[in-house]
This record gives C-alpha cells, structure tokens and sequence, in this order.
C-alpha cells in the first residue's frame, strides 16, 4: 500500500479528497500533517476520504506551519470533537529522534497510534512502540536491523530532487524505486514518500522568474523506477512578469512530448487537467499546478500496487 505523506494545506488537501473517488482504499492511505490552526478544511478532507472507505493517518502533534510556534494546541481533542472527522482517523505521533521523549511520551495516551519517525529510532524505542498499528521510517536514516523489529513498518523517503530555483531543473530526474524495494523487507506493509512537494515545509512559493511543471512516470522499458519529467518555461527568466504565458509554454512542452511519447505517462486525473488547461489555454494558477502534478503523482504511484 502507498502512504503519500503531505502537509494539510488546500491543494494537497483537494488532491487526497478528489482522488478518494478513483483510487481503492487497498492502494492508498495519506498521512496528513496538519500546518494550519484552522482545521475545518482538514475535518471534510478526513470526511470525504472515510467516506471511500480510507482512514487517513492524521499527525496530531505537528510541528510546521502554524504549529512550529503553537506547539501545545491539542489536534486530536479538535478533530474528535468535530462531527466530520471523529472517529474517522488513525492518530499519528510525529518523533523527531529516539530523544524525543515528549512526543514518546504521547503513546501512553494513544498506544495503539500510527508513529512517524523523522530521524532514527533507537533499540530502547521498540517497545515503546510494540502496539503502535504502524510505523513510519526513514531507511537512509535508519539500521536495517533496528527496522527489522518493527511490527508493522511502512517505509517512505523524500525522493523528490528538489531544486532552489527552478531553472536548476534538468528535463528529467531519477526518483525512487521505494515502490519495489519495499516488498523485500519482509516487515513492511508499505512505502511513501512527499510526492513531488517534498519533506521540508514552505507556506508559500515565491516569484515565478520560471515556471516549472513536474510529472512522474515509470521507466517501464528498463528498471521499472520511478522518474519526474521537469517541463521549465524559458522565456524572460530573468522578471517575474507574464507568469500565465510562462505556465503555458511550459505545458505546450509537457503536451508534446506525450503526444510524441504515448506510452510514458499514466493517464490519470492530474494529466486529464493539464491537458483540459492546454485547450482553453487556460492558467489557473501554480497552486492548481502543484495540485494536478500532486493528483497525478499519487495516481500513478497507485497504479503499481
């Protein structure tokens, strides 16, 4: 099973709802890190997905966005008081390392909860989290022998070649093949990763000197690993002006060449909307962009389990 981790902000939010409809609840289960004070929008997301028979995996002491400085503010008391979202979530416990004793601390409430370790896990933690119903973990963070004894592992990384700029991109970068590794450990009941967003936390994108268009696929003629095709605008880099043309020629790219490559990209519902705004030659915003890279990203991982 895929657990695409995101952050609970609007467009990821839409793209876990709206693909909830297409994707069977035995393929994909979002973990979700709330980032915003206001959990309204999160409640009807959780309620949407149990409503295709998801759970979704909710981290109830999150540290980003608005919580990094209102770290007290008690998300599962919030959402089980909700009538959208109670009872229609897994608690997730977020740990930074094996010395974040306060976030451990929060299994003698909620023992049976999902934990996500962001950093390693010492041998003294496995019985902490011996009745946890899954555990999140890094394995370029971790020993395989201390993953090993964990009862319900799910593996993620952040595969996402993330560039400062996005001229920086190259038309194509290597992602991961976490999709097939996985099934090797015998302990793993699954994989995720960031999709095409990333781990580190950013409220909002900059100017856009160009404007960038990422869409993963698989190799399906060699290793069968995933990649991500980056279609970059190239006109007036330098200023931030015409943002809507610079979209467009970056999807006039993207069009061409799966028209001239058929059989490359899925077709899910994240294409299905790129090529919808290439024939109104329509802009509708980065945010939508993300999103319907999002919705196609996740879709895509889908179709290999």
């Amino acid at each position: 099973m895929y657990y695409p981790i995101i952050k609970a902000k609007r467009h990821e939010l839409k793209a876990a709802s709206q693909l909830s409809s297409v994707i069977g609840s035995n393929k994909f289960r979002p973990v979700i890190e709330p980032v915003n004070l206001g959990l309204a929008p999160l409640a009807k997301t959780i309620d949407a997905l149990s409503s295709a028979s998801i759970i979704p995996i909710v981290v109830i002491n999150p540290t980003q966005g608005d919580y990094s400085s209102s770290p007290a503010i008690d998300v599962y008391f919030q959402l089980q008081n909700n009538k959208s979202s109670a009872n229609k979530f897994l608690p997730c416990i977020k740990v930074k390392n094996s010395y974040d004793l306060a976030s451990l601390q929060l299994l003698d409430k909620h023992p049976t909860a999902a934990v996500y370790f962001e950093s390693n896990i010492s041998a003294s933690s496995i019985a902490k989290i011996s009745e946890s119903q899954l555990v999140l973990a890094n394995p370029q963070k971790n020993e395989a022998e201390i993953l090993s004894k964990i009862k319900s592992l799910v593996l993620y990384t952040d595969s996402f070649a993330k560039k400062k700029r996005n001229a920086d991109y190259d038309d194509v970068s290597f992602y991961s093949n976490l999709h097939a590794t996985y099934k090797q450990v015998s302990n793993a009941i699954g994989f995720g990763d960031f999709t095409i967003m990333g781990e580190e936390y950013s409220g909002s994108g900059g100017p856009a000197y160009v404007v960038a268009i990422h869409v993963s696929h698989i190799e399906k003629n060699n290793s069968n690993a995933m990649y991500v095709r980056h279609f970059c605008s190239t006109s007036d880099s330098l200023i931030t002006a015409n943002t809507p043309g610079k979209y467009l020629e970056a999807l006039k790219d993207l069009v061409a060449f799966d028209k001239s490559n058929p059989w490359v990209l899925d077709r899910t519902i994240g294409l299905k909307e790129f090529y919808s705004s290439y024939e109104q030659s329509h802009f509708p915003g980065l945010g939508l962009v993300k999103e319907m890279s999002i919705k196609h990203h996740i879709q895509t991982t889908c179709n290999l389990c």
